[in-house]
């Protein structure tokens, strides 16, 4: 076989290869989500189906972590380039990936990363309060002729309120925190006719009485 038409039918091949994953959130036991994805789509693929799943903001910063079975960082898988985008240090990657090209969603297939077929990956939402997703591999399956990746096959639980509290970074409209005053009452114009603050003592002057003159003859 000519070596073109093997890496042809080897592309084939991984195109009929579904990924299922189980996706968690933190500590949220009542959240769960199983999502399959064909083995040659991207990281991007998988922000996005993740974002429109749970009804998220793309204009937060989102990076993908290979990890170990005990979910240690291994490698960062950006969603954009790094070079655009504010240094966030993370003392958790492993120090050989340090100094190394930055990874790309839309530029890395998931069929390149998983290497085990109980791969752990960690999804970590706007990257200034880390909403970390903690994802598992869970089955490697033949893809569907008509079906649509990426899909969800099951969802377990509400959108986590941490993430619906999370202030949407939206060009031209800012985060207010500063909440309105608006008095009970409104207050005169001219305060002279509150001579006495209620339940004070009234330290109003009254016009002092004539001294007498001791040296007056009382005769």
């Amino acid at each position: 076989m000519k070596p073109e038409l093997h890496l042809a039918e080897g592309h084939k091949f991984l195109c009929m290869i579904i990924y299922k994953f189980r996706v968690t959130f933190e500590n949220q036991d009542e959240f769960l989500r199983e999502i399959e994805l064909r083995a040659d789509q991207t990281f991007e693929d998988f922000h996005q189906a993740i974002l429109g799943n749970l009804g998220l903001d793309p204009g937060m910063l989102a990076s993908f972590y290979i990890c170990d079975y005990r979910y240690r960082k291994l490698r960062e898988i950006h969603l954009i380039d790094s070079e655009s985008a504010p240094i966030v240090l993370d003392d958790d990657l492993e120090q050989e990936t340090l100094g190394k090209k930055p990874l790309l969603m839309h530029e890395c297939a998931l069929k390149d990363f998983i290497d085990d077929p109980h791969q752990r990956l960690m999804f970590v939402y706007d990257n200034l309060n880390n909403w970390t997703f903690f994802i598992e591999m869970i089955k490697i399956l033949p893809a569907g002729n008509a079906t649509v990746y990426p899909r969800f096959t099951k969802s377990v639980g509400p959108v986590p309120r941490e993430l619906t509290a999370t202030p949407k970074q939206i060009p031209g409209v800012e985060n207010n925190m500063d909440f309105p005053f608006e008095p009970e009452e409104e207050l005169p114009g001219d305060l002279s006719d509150y001579d006495q603050i209620e339940g004070e003592e009234d330290f109003t002057e009254e016009d002092p009485e004539e001294p007498r003159d001791e040296f007056t003859d009382d005769q």
